[in-house]
């Protein structure tokens, strides 16, 4: 990864600081089996041992900086006295920012790496501090902590990158490949294989293919062909069970994929076998395999027994038979894997909908059972019930709200809006985020729907294993009124849902009027943001109030705004330039309150900020676009509009 990549990756991560903890071994002694509940910074200082995450070998000693992402396996065996900081912390993208992960960035939250730094003083004495003041456990000596957290990160990645670190060590390399052979039988995605080794999907498959000539899923498709070459070879098994057997359940698809590779149809080469004429699938001609290097040690994918395996040569080349399946083996230690994640989209349930809908991508149907119906999504047909009544809501909980849906769950993230007061009162809470969700209290709660907003499958099938999940990507509404008519018609309350999106319409209208009445149609807008480090000018599509002044309310922006928003619908700018974009009215997301920007040398200066035109609002209040928050947010600034002084 590119340096300055990598800063930007940190630069726009939400930091959740979860525990910074001190620990102590003595010489001999053992933490064996620990499962990081979140990812982790683990910063050696004192001492020698033996580390382990998911089994990849760490000898450390003195001073060594080691990064897991959640759920990784962690085992230290100190070989003498031992002290080592760590530090738990959830890491999550806003969804404007997701679109870096889309160019192939990695999580830092998700990186894997473990480096000596040339200069450790400075990161243990930053540690030193944070595990100090996260200890006096006030609010003020933990936020201490958290602003520590960053130059930290800082000082770290200097460090790391310094020593020109390769993300990817090549003991994952052997475990990921040992694990391909192990699984050979399962449903392997690239997905799947990225997410339980920690690593990006376009990362991996772009290093696979640098180090092996072919792509990870040519060399699964490798893999199963031999294993059914051989089972063709010397078994009985029908052409069904073999496909079922390398993980093929569509048993034509597999006759394909053998036909492809091999140049003949199963059947047509077990009767070559059985005709005697020598026909054997050759894996080194296809995929360029080599038996130059011997076989690497890797781990059992038992949780509760890592260890390494051994295989001598009487075992590997006991017969002729064994020398192909042999070769896979060493070729496995050499390779990289990878997991994809693919793209969803959805459309608008309707029990009617035609085909061809430009509101494409989910689309729903009646069934011949009474009280259940079939739902087309990109992850394959759910059954859901047409009515249901314990529906968990991970996402999209205003829209089941203005349905009357009264769902039984949802995350912390989604309930702390404020424009929900007083509607969650009886909901249950199954995690802080869609990224933080406790699947045993879900089984708990044994929901008939869940709602979650993913166009990641392996997200959508862990939710599927608890319950009938309708899965929907970000972005997939067009309008307010889209989304409340789509949950609607999936959850049996079209009266429900005609209804509030006829009251919304009307509230919306009335709201314009009022503001059409005194603020001149061509008075500007601008839609802002600060933080401690950033100025942003936003569109429409990212909060702030850019969808309630520029749509709802039909206001305009500064000469210079649309062309800066163009491509990206927002834009971070100095403060150099805030004149420029400045409108006859800003609607600007800050902590500070009117008076200190009124007192500040730049927005003082502001012909908005001197006339009383200028809207400070937090952003617990102007981040949410759902539907319920849209609404109240637009009679919020129609108020306020009503009521500030007009344009001369």
């Amino acid at each position: 990864m590119k340096q300055q990549e990598e800063y930007k990756l940190w630069n726009h991560l939400h930091i959740e600081l979860a525990d910074i903890r001190l620990h102590a071994l003595s010489e001999g002694e053992s933490s064996i089996g620990y499962r990081l509940p979140a990812s982790a910074f683990i910063f050696l200082y004192k001492g020698k041992a033996t580390i382990r995450m998911d089994g990849i070998i760490h000898p450390v000693e003195h001073f060594h900086c080691l990064h897991g992402c959640k759920g990784m396996r962690l085992d230290i065996e100190a070989a003498e006295y031992l002290e080592y900081y760590m530090v738990l912390y959830r890491g999550e993208f806003p969804l404007r920012r997701r679109h870096f992960l889309d160019k192939g960035g990695i999580p830092p939250f998700q990186q894997i790496f473990a480096f000596a730094p040339a200069q450790p003083i400075g990161l243990y004495q930053i540690l030193q501090r944070m595990e100090a003041a996260w200890n006096r456990s006030t609010e003020k000596e933990k936020f201490l902590a958290k602003t520590l957290f960053f130059p930290f990160i800082l000082e770290m990645l200097q460090q790391k990158q310094q020593l020109g670190m390769d993300l990817l060590p090549t003991e994952v390399v052997k475990q990921v490949a040992q694990y391909m052979h192990e699984h050979v039988d399962e449903p392997l995605t690239l997905e799947l294989l990225g997410k339980r080794f920690g690593y990006n999907p376009q990362y991996l498959a772009r290093r696979f293919k640098e180090l092996t000539m072919h792509s990870p899923i040519d060399y699964l498709i490798g893999l199963r062909i031999e294993k059914a070459c051989h089972m063709l070879q010397n078994t009985d098994a029908s052409i069904g069970d073999i496909a079922q057997s390398v993980g093929y359940e569509d048993v034509f698809y597999f006759n394909r994929i053998f036909k492809k590779n091999v140049g003949l149809s199963p059947s047509h080469f077990k009767k070559k076998l059985s005709d005697k004429e020598g026909v054997r699938f050759n894996p080194y001609k296809k995929w360029g395999l080599s038996m130059s290097e011997s076989i690497a040690p890797c781990y059992s994918d038992n949780d509760n027994c890592y260890h390494y395996k051994e295989k001598g040569e009487s075992y590997m080349y006991r017969t002729s038979r064994k020398n192909m399946m042999a070769a896979l083996l060493i070729c496995m230690a050499l390779l990289i894997t990878a997991c994809g994640g693919g793209n969803t989209n959805l459309q608008s349930p309707s029990e009617t909908a035609a085909a061809g809908s430009n509101s494409s991508a989910l689309t729903q149907k009646a069934t011949p059972i009474t009280d259940t119906k079939i739902v087309n999504t990109a992850f394959g047909e759910v059954e859901v019930s047409k009515k249901p009544e314990r529906i968990v809501a991970i996402q999209y909980l205003s829209s089941l709200l203005a349905v009357k849906a009264n769902p039984i769950a949802s995350t912390t993230r989604i309930m702390d809006n404020p424009y929900f007061n007083g509607l969650t009162d009886n909901i249950e809470i199954v995690g802080s985020s869609g990224s933080d969700v406790s699947f045993e209290k879900l089984i708990e709660l044994n929901p008939d729907l869940i709602v979650v907003m993913t166009s990641e499958e392996e997200e959508y099938k862990k939710y599927s294993k608890i319950a009938p999940t309708i899965a929907i990507p970000y972005g997939n509404f067009t309008s307010i009124e889209e989304e409340v008519k789509f949950f609607g018609d999936l959850l049996g309350r079209d009266e429900e849902a005609s209804s509030w999106i006829a009251d919304y319409n009307a509230r919306i209208a009335a709201a314009s009027a009022k503001v059409q009445a005194v603020i001149p149609a061509d008075a500007t807008f601008s839609i802002m943001q600060e933080t401690d480090k950033t100025l942003s000018i936003y569109g429409s599509e990212f909060g702030r109030g850019g969808k309630v002044i520029y749509e709802n309310l039909g206001r305009v922006s500064p000469p210079a705004y649309d062309e800066a928003v163009k491509e990206d619908k927002y834009k971070d700018i100095s403060m150099e330039v805030l004149e420029q974009y400045a409108g006859d009215y800003i609607i600007l997301t800050t902590e500070r309150s009117l008076e200190e920007l009124r007192e500040d040398p730049i927005w003082g200066r502001l012909e908005a900020v001197k006339n009383g035109r200028l809207y400070a609002w937090s952003n617990i209040r102007s981040y949410f676009i759902d539907p319920l928050s849209i609404l109240m947010q637009t009679e919020e600034l129609a108020d306020w509009l009503t009521n500030a002084p007009q344009n001369k």
